[in-house]
Formats: structure tokens, C-alpha cells, sequence
């Protein structure tokens, strides 16, 4: 299942960049995290010719924790991203011009990790809390209240 969703987002970007490549011959493709499984068939796909056959030139660019993807995109950075679907929906409540291509999961596997003493959402009120950089514009907002 998971290769199928993989083979399908590379195809995606293929078919979304293929106009563009014309004009321009490399295609920035940020990553939401640094290399990992869920991103093999992107880097398979630059591997093997995919994108080459499709008449592109992608360079796939790694993210992390503390990067922003939009703001990347937006500052020309990078031509496409892998975003999150609530990064998506802020941005066009927001006003922005962003469009999603596909999607790799049909849920959001966005999760909060605490210590055993723990019990309910509640009792983190007070406590410090990590989250990544794309969550304080995203789901935090909402979950914090």
C-alpha cells in the first residue's frame, strides 16, 4: 500500500512539474524531514531515470525540524515542498497561493508524546513542550487553546 502511495506522489510531481520543466530545467523538491523511508520513492525515482524520462531535473532538498517549507517555497527556495495538510489549509485561509498535489497519508499522523505521569491533555498545561517549527502556525494554535 505504502509503495503504491509512494509510486503515486512521484507520478504527481512528474505530471504537476512537467510543464515547468520546460521552462526551466531543475526542479527544487523540499522534503518535510531529513531522509527517511516514507521518502524512498521520491529519492528512487531521481535514482533510477524516473524523473529524467518525464524531462526533468529534480533536486530533492532535505528538510527538518526547523524548517519552514512555506517560507522556503515562497522565498524561491525550493519549487515544490511536502508539506502537511493543516500547513496547506492556514495558508489559503491565509491568503496564499499554494495548491496540494497529493497525498501520501489519509490521516494525519500528527501525535504528542509525554512522560507515564501523564494522563490527560490537560496536564501539560505549565509544562514545557517541544513541537516542531510548523506546528506553532498549524494544529498547535488549535490544540493549545
Amino acid at each position: 500500500m505504502l509503495n503504491k502511495m509512494l509510486k503515486a506522489g512521484v507520478l504527481a510531481i512528474a505530471a504537476v512539474c512537467s510543464s515547468a520543466a520546460f521552462a526551466k530545467t531543475t526542479v527544487r523538491f523540499l522534503t518535510n524531514w531529513f531522509a527517511e523511508a516514507e521518502h524512498g520513492g521520491f529519492y528512487q525515482a531521481l535514482a533510477d531515470g524516473t524523473y529524467k524520462k518525464a524531462g526533468l531535473d529534480v533536486e530533492i532538498k532535505i528538510g527538518g525540524p526547523q524548517i519552514n517549507g512555506l517560507q522556503l517555497l515562497f522565498a524561491g527556495q525550493a519549487d515544490m515542498i511536502m508539506g502537511y495538510d493543516l500547513q496547506v489549509l492556514k495558508a489559503v485561509e491565509d491568503g496564499f497561493p499554494v495548491v496540494t498535489v497529493a497525498a501520501a497519508f489519509q490521516k494525519d499522523p500528527q501525535a504528542i508524546f509525554a512522560h507515564p505521569d501523564i494522563k490527560k491533555f490537560e496536564a501539560l498545561n505549565g509544562k514545557p513542550i517541544a513541537i516542531a517549527a510548523t506546528s506553532n502556525v498549524t494544529f498547535w494554535p488549535v490544540a493549545a487553546r
